[in-house]
């Protein structure tokens, strides 16, 4: 019998929401669980069903089944490509991010050395902790997208798209915003250390591919009531794409003793609860060394909350919050030198093993980043936006087009062409360094297709200029 793919299993039975069935094809999802499932159906009292040609089975789950199918399979050991990617997860990474986020190491924005002070949502260095996220995750090969909710709110964003359902997509997330009002406010482990484990699995996802494709999410204004994350969860129901769970990180990095507890918070809405059955999963097969507390209902004090009202499946992933919670919560002793960096590690390999076991990780591409061929052309907003001196522009391609690329004034004169050549199918960047004078300008893209019918596509976007 050929092996079962455990972890392939659970990602499915996460997906789909509780009230719904599912079908396991053998081809695709876990060979020959059929026979395993039958022994777990005797025991099921919710209503099951065998396919009489044998090779599929549609069932209601249940926790009870999933945890017998795991039982019973674990000791074919763990999947290797999840075993990898959390050997790539890397403690001097995480700990450099805080510390760039935190004011201990400047950093270089759009060529500019500048020191992040604060990320309280007034102070300036708010808005620099935005564009120090969109460089990091541009820098891994993602197209960062700033989302303006208002206020001078800044959600900032990147999604890797899947290769078997790019269209169905899961969110790891944290709020990058802090307290306390005042400067300093380093916000070390509140939340420079959950921001800092999203840039570390779009670090570590760069050189994968995943069959679902992943979100990386940073909100703002988390600390004035989840307004970032609430503005997106309303949203979330109307986009095109199926958003299928929330990993959330809040606060992973501070612990005082050895007993290594921490706490997932989860709800009965949407699939919240098998994602928590997810992460205690991950914990156990992967050996991450944590001593997890499931708490259901768990906390609406975070960004997974608003998703919870809406139906979404979530779950937070925090410290323990009952016997060894942050002494320096919301205050300027909130530094590195502070955090627990074994734990701070573990907390970060947890949630990025549930979300490469959720989205199914497939191939890694060796030492390069994965290339995807997008669905369509599009010219997405540059980043940063506004700016100064320089703005990178990303744009989409479905197959090999010729591609003009042109800077315009208000007036309608053409400032510069970026770029005028024929390209191949794929996600291209190109950086603009203007050396005129403050204001708006528009960027137009016009894209060919060679070697196929079909007309030009021509998309133009608004940016702004500050000096």
């Amino acid at each position: 019998m050929a092996p079962v793919n455990i972890d392939r299993f659970m990602m499915f039975m996460a997906e789909a929401p509780a009230s719904e069935p599912v079908l396991l094809d053998e081809s695709d999802r876990a060979r020959h669980l059929h026979i395993v499932l039958s022994i777990a159906i005797l025991s099921c009292e919710e209503h099951c069903t065998l396919n009489p040609n044998g090779k599929s089975v549609k069932t209601r789950r249940s926790f009870f089944v999933v945890s017998l199918i795991a039982a019973t399979l674990r000791a074919q050991g763990p999947d290797p490509a999840v075993t990898a990617l959390l050997g790539r997860t890397n403690i001097d990474s995480l700990t450099m991010f805080v510390a760039e986020l935190s004011g201990v190491t400047p950093v270089l924005l759009n060529g500019v050395r500048e020191t992040i002070t604060s990320r309280f949502d007034t102070n300036p260095g708010n808005a620099k902790a935005a564009v120090y996220i969109g460089q990091k995750l541009q820098s891994y090969g993602l197209t960062a997208q700033l989302q303006d909710f208002g206020s001078g709110g800044n959600n900032v964003y990147a999604t890797q798209t899947g290769v078997e359902r790019p269209g169905r997509y899961y969110i790891i997330c944290a709020h990058y915003d802090n307290m306390p009002s005042s400067a300093p406010a380093p916000g070390a482990d509140d939340n420079a250390s959950g921001t800092a484990g999203v840039i570390e699995a779009a670090r570590v996802f760069s050189t994968y591919k995943t069959a679902a494709s992943i979100r990386y999410a940073l909100w703002d204004r988390e600390e004035q009531g989840l307004l970032g994350s609430k503005y997106y969860a309303n949203l979330a129901a109307t986009l095109p794409e199926t958003l299928l769970g929330v990993i959330n990180l809040d606060m992973i990095a501070w612990h005082t003793n050895s007993d290594m507890k921490m706490d997932i918070h989860s709800s009965s809405a949407g699939n919240s609860g098998r994602l928590a059955d997810t992460v205690v999963f991950v914990n156990t097969t992967y050996g991450v060394g944590l001593t997890p507390a499931v708490k259901n209902p768990g906390s609406t004090s975070s960004d997974h909350s608003p998703f919870w009202t809406k139906g979404f499946g979530a779950v937070l992933l925090i410290e323990d919050m009952t016997s060894n919670f942050n002494r320096n919560y919301h205050k300027a002793e909130d530094r590195l030198d502070s955090l627990n960096s074994t734990y701070f590690h573990r907390m970060a390999k947890l949630g990025i093993g549930a979300l490469a076991v959720l989205a199914g990780i497939r191939t890694t591409t060796a030492a390069q980043p994965q290339e995807r061929v997008p669905g369509g052309f599009a010219l997405h907003q540059n980043f940063p936006n506004p700016f100064n001196p320089s703005t990178l522009i990303s744009y989409d391609l479905k197959s090999e087009s010729r591609v003009r690329l042109t800077i315009f004034s208000t007036l309608g004169q053409e400032v510069t062409t970026l770029v005028d050549e024929r390209l191949p199918a794929g996600v291209h960047r190109v950086a603009w360094h203007p050396s005129g004078s403050s204001g708006v300008y528009f960027y137009r893209l016009e894209a060919t297709p060679t070697g196929s019918p079909g007309g030009t596509f021509v998309q133009t976007k608004k940016m702004v200029l500050t000096r």
